[in-house]
């Protein structure tokens, strides 16, 4: 058997004019993930990461926390979704209010839009320009773990994916064959830096652990 260790980027920069940045908290939660790699003897054969900033900042910061010497890959079926800025665009075109957390709603009330149009893309409500569907987004990443467990890998082999939420999300969907109905309460409570262990061998998949932040002290344990 061999493991994917699929982990959340470090928390970027919700709210602020560019989402796709870690925030310093974000940049300590990939650091802290790599120390905690690098005491607990986990050695990974490779770390992969989609195209993002985030996701490509927290794969570099956790590989040079803990004195791995390998580079971290990059593969565009990682991505997420979509951006933060074009879930805030279509969040008003949904709902008719303001997404600006200078707008004179509070934190809470934005992020709760926030859910709502990510719930509503996943039930087909709303359409984001130029993106996936969920079904053509599962599909990509299905694709992906299709291809990606079924290739010839030395048995024991640890590999690292930084992704997002959302892909993780639908990735759970796939091993564990839930519907797309299952994909937003999975979305909604995968914390940032979080580890999620899937399982494979010869194309079999299983989920060994989901959302773990164990590996995290307190204060750095946080969701958006």
């Amino acid at each position: 058997m061999s493991t994917l260790v699929l982990m959340r980027h470090g928390q970027a920069s919700f709210g602020a004019a560019r989402y796709d940045a870690l925030s310093e908290l974000g940049q300590a939660q990939a650091r802290a993930t790599g120390l905690w790699m690098r005491n607990q003897g986990v050695h990974p054969n490779a770390v992969l990461h989609g195209p993002r900033q985030r996701q490509a900042d927290t794969a570099n910061l956790l590989l040079k926390e803990s004195g791995y010497l390998i580079s971290g890959k990059q593969s565009e079926a990682l991505d997420e979704f979509a951006e933060g800025e074009e879930i805030f665009s279509a969040a008003e075109q949904l709902l008719g209010r303001s997404m600006a957390l200078d707008s004179g709603r509070s934190r809470l009330e934005v992020l709760r839009d926030y859910d709502a149009t990510c719930r509503a893309w996943a039930n087909g409500d709303v359409r984001i320009p130029g993106r996936l569907s969920l079904g053509e987004f599962r599909e990509q990443l299905r694709d992906w773990l299709s291809s990606h467990t079924q290739a010839q890998h030395a048995n024991g082999q640890i590999e690292v994916v930084v992704t997002s939420a959302g892909s993780i999300a639908a990735l759970v969907c796939e091993v564990m064959g839930l519907p797309d109905a299952s994909w937003y309460s999975l979305l909604r409570v995968i914390r940032n830096a979080s580890l999620t262990e899937v399982l494979y061998s010869k194309g079999k998949v299983s989920l060994l652990s989901f959302n773990g932040v164990s590996h995290l002290p307190p204060q750095l344990n946080t969701s958006m």
